[in-house]
């Protein structure tokens, strides 16, 4: 089986595709993002583009989502990061709701069973603080590559631009830290539903994000049936 998390944007979306086996271990990984800077583009997993390439937004759109679209055509479970109303640049926040919207819509279309996490929820889930920015969900990447703590396969940034203290990220390494971070909501919960993991022995932060009734899911996440076609 494959899973995919994904951070959508109109500039540089990032992507991570895992394949688990039965007990929803990681066999192998997959980094996906987008680069203007044409010497990153030798990069794994990097594709780049210029915006001098395309006479319209439309045209740009296009080719950013057919390329989302195609990383994620194997997976059967994907995580999306929910739309907050405070995101994206100033004027460009409907901009961003509609390409976001485009790709969820193609997903569901194609059958893919989608999960959106709120970013406070996902953040939560993966750094035990549902503020965190990005040099904390760096630091909390970092600390788990060390620790081993989701396996042998591991998402290696070290060849990416640095996301150095004092900044808010680092295109696309900060994209591809958070679609990896929404991945590994999506396992977990799998994990959870599949009843691999059991509840009650996660932390308490973790318990907290799945048992917390919310209006998209007033019986909790842990209850919550995935979206799909």
């Amino acid at each position: 089986m494959k899973i995919a998390g994904l951070d959508l944007s109109i500039t540089s979306s990032g992507v991570v595709v895992e394949e688990v086996d039965n007990k929803f271990n990681i066999q192998n990984l997959e980094r996906h993002g987008f680069t203007t800077v044409k010497k990153n583009a030798i990069l794994p997993g990097l594709v780049f583009y210029s915006y001098k390439d395309y006479n319209n937004i439309y045209q740009r759109y296009s080719f950013l989502e057919d390329t989302i679209l195609e990383w994620c055509k194997d997976c059967d479970y994907i995580a999306v990061e929910a739309f907050a109303l405070s995101r994206g640049k100033s004027g460009k926040v409907f901009d961003l709701a509609e390409f976001e919207g485009y790709i969820k819509q193609m997903l569901f279309r194609e059958g893919k069973k989608l999960r959106f996490y709120p970013p406070n929820q996902n953040k939560k889930l993966f750094s035990d603080y549902g503020n965190a920015d990005k040099i904390r969900m760096k630091n909390t990447l970092l600390e788990m590559n060390e620790k081993k703590s989701y396996g042998n396969i591991l998402l290696d940034i070290s060849d990416l631009p640095p996301v150095k203290d004092g900044k808010k990220g680092a295109a696309p390494t900060s994209d591809i830290i958070d679609a990896f971070s929404l991945c590994e909501s999506l396992r977990l919960e799998l994990k959870l539903k599949f009843g691999i993991e059991n509840l009650n022995n996660q932390p308490k932060y973790i318990q907290e994000v799945f048992i917390t009734k919310t209006d998209e899911h007033p019986l909790g996440l842990i209850a919550s049936d995935f979206i799909y076609k």
